[in-house]
Order: structure tokens, then C-alpha cells, then sequence
């Protein structure tokens, strides 16, 4: 019966991984296709049948903007979603997370103690938050390794004199053609062309990435369009602070690194004299093993390990 229960279960988390990892398709064209076709069919207006005017796509955009600015700036389950790019509902996620959990407590209910399986419960909500930390940082750095050079070229093109719309054309040109900062900025100017007020099609860019700084750029750009202002000297400022922050950030993960290494290290020591052990006297291992409070020992050891090892990723955590 548990065999039957444990392989149903391997299939529904098959499925789900599979659907959330290659079942939302191509995120730059469906983005740019998905965009366009929707401010395009945002210019036409239409009466509904009691001859009132209807809503427009501009008109939803502009309360879905009001909207936000009065939420809470909490990062909330659907902002963490909509950063990783996981086109999902919260439903879903959380139905991923009571999946992995009851696999996990199949598993270790064929031999673990009472003690392992309360701890097995945890193991869907960090497997799911991990990957979807993951997902947000691997964006985040996508996007921060362009960024301090965009804006550098921004600023030395805003001081040859082209206007803000060309100097930001121009040095989206000098990127990568998979780069992140290239496709937000194609999608502003597009959005700007194809007629969406400057306030909403400047605001919304970078609004599914998690990086602080982005709301320092739109702010500068909103500023410079309303009442004028050097732009260059502001961005040129606000690229010399993108460049610290990223220096201090490396610098912070290479430092933890070293303290991350060193555990894994002693870890490695660990398994290395338990190895060394069992190849002199296997007996050692093999008894206490076998022994009911043996048992209960190396799952006791087995816990403080995994305990350990997770206090210290959580100490270590450094804010993107």
C-alpha cells in the first residue's frame, strides 16, 4: 500500500515539476508578444450595450497602479512569483510544497524515527522556497551584471547630446541580445511608441525584478521628463552607487564563502574518519547500526548535522 501511495506521489511531483520548469515557455518572446498585442488593442475604444464607454486596457493599467501604491511594500508570495517568472498560482505552490512533504515523510517513515519524521514535514516548504529564492537571484544577477554599464554608456551618450529616448535606444543596442537590461528597455521604448502615458510606460520598467536600484533609475527618468534637470549627472551618480553596491556585495559572498567552505571542510572530515572507520572495523558501524539505541544515535547525529548545516546557511544569508 505504501509502495503504491510513495510512486503515485513520484508521478504528481514529476508532473509538477515538469510543468513548472518547461510548461511556461519562451520568457522573452511570449513577454514582447504578449505586450504588444495588448497596448495595440488598448487604442481601441469601445461602448458597452448600455452605451457607456468601456474600460480600456489603459484604464485597468492606471488603477492596477493605484493599486499598488497603496499595498503594503511586504514581499508577498505573488511579488515572489511574479520576480522568479513562475507562472503559477499560490495554490499551486503551496499544493507543490504538501507534496514534497508527504514524499519526504513516506520515505523516511520506512526506517527514521518519530523525530526524523516531524522534521521530513519541512522539507516541501524549504525545497520550494529555495528554488524559488533561486529563481528571483539568478534574475537579480542576470540583470545586475548589465546594469552599472548601461548606465555608464547612458550617461557618455546623454552628454553627446542625444535626448533620453536615443541614449536609451543606443546603449541597449551595445548589450547582449539575451540581456535582461535590453529587453526591459526595448518593452519601455515600445510601450512609449505605441502611445501608454510616460508615468506608466517608465514605471512599469523592471517591475518583475527584484533590485533595488531600479526604482532609483525610473525615478530619475520620471523627474528629468517632468521638470527638466541634468539627467547625465543624476544617472551618473546613481551608476557609481549601482558599482559600489555590487563591489560590496561581491566582496560580502566572498568573504562568507570562505566561512561556508570551512563547515563543509569539517563536514568532509566527519565522513572521511567515519569511511576510515568502517574500512578498519567494520563491525563498529555495522552493530551500532543494527543496535536499537545505536539506531537512535546516528539518527540523533544525523539531525544535529542537518541542523547545523541549516543555522549556518541561514546566518549566512546575505540580501541581494
Amino acid at each position: 500500500m505504501q509502495i503504491g501511495i510513495l510512486i503515485g506521489l513520484v508521478i504528481a511531483l514529476l508532473a509538477g515539476v515538469i510543468y513548472l520548469f518547461f510548461g511556461t515557455g519562451d520568457e522573452n518572446n511570449s513577454t514582447v508578444r504578449n505586450m504588444v498585442e495588448s497596448q495595440r488593442n488598448a487604442t481601441s475604444y469601445k461602448l458597452g450595450r448600455d452605451g457607456k464607454p468601456q474600460k480600456t486596457i489603459l484604464d485597468v493599467i492606471d488603477e492596477e497602479s493605484r493599486i499598488k501604491k497603496v499595498q503594503a511594500s511586504s514581499l508577498t508570495l505573488e511579488k515572489k512569483l511574479r520576480y522568479a517568472q513562475w507562472d503559477i498560482a499560490p495554490s499551486i505552490f503551496y499544493g507543490s510544497m504538501v507534496l514534497i512533504s508527504l514524499f519526504a515523510l513516506l520515505l523516511v517513515s520506512l526506517k527514521f524515527n518519530i523525530v526524523i519524521k516531524i522534521i521530513s514535514l519541512a522539507v516541501g516548504p524549504i525545497t520550494m522556497y529555495s528554488l524559488l529564492s533561486n529563481a528571483m537571484i539568478s534574475r537579480f544577477k542576470r540583470f545586475d551584471a548589465d546594469y552599472p554599464s548601461f548606465l555608464l554608456s547612458l550617461v557618455g551618450l546623454l552628454k553627446t547630446g542625444m535626448n533620453p529616448s536615443q541614449a536609451l535606444q543606443a546603449a541597449a543596442e551595445g548589450l547582449e541580445p539575451r540581456s535582461l537590461v535590453k529587453l526591459e528597455i526595448d518593452l519601455m521604448l515600445e510601450r512609449l511608441r505605441i502611445g501608454i502615458p510616460e508615468d506608466q510606460s517608465i514605471g512599469a520598467f523592471g517591475e518583475d525584478i527584484y533590485h533595488e536600484e531600479i526604482e532609483l533609475f525610473v525615478q530619475a527618468l520620471l523627474l528629468s521628463r517632468k521638470v527638466g534637470g541634468n539627467l547625465s549627472d543624476t544617472l551618473d551618480r546613481l551608476a557609481k552607487q549601482v558599482r559600489k553596491r555590487q563591489y560590496f556585495r561581491s566582496s560580502a559572498h566572498h568573504a562568507v564563502g570562505m566561512q561556508r567552505g570551512s563547515i563543509w571542510l569539517i563536514l568532509a572530515i566527519l565522513v572521511s574518519l567515519l569511511g576510515f572507520i568502517y574500512y578498519k572495523a567494520p563491525d563498529l558501524i555495522l552493530e551500532a547500526l543494527n543496535h536499537e539505541i545505536g539506531w537512535q544515535v546516528w539518527q540523533g547525529g544525523l539531525v544535529c548535522i542537518v541542523a547545523g548545516l541549516f543555522w549556518i546557511t541561514r546566518v549566512t544569508k546575505i540580501r541581494a
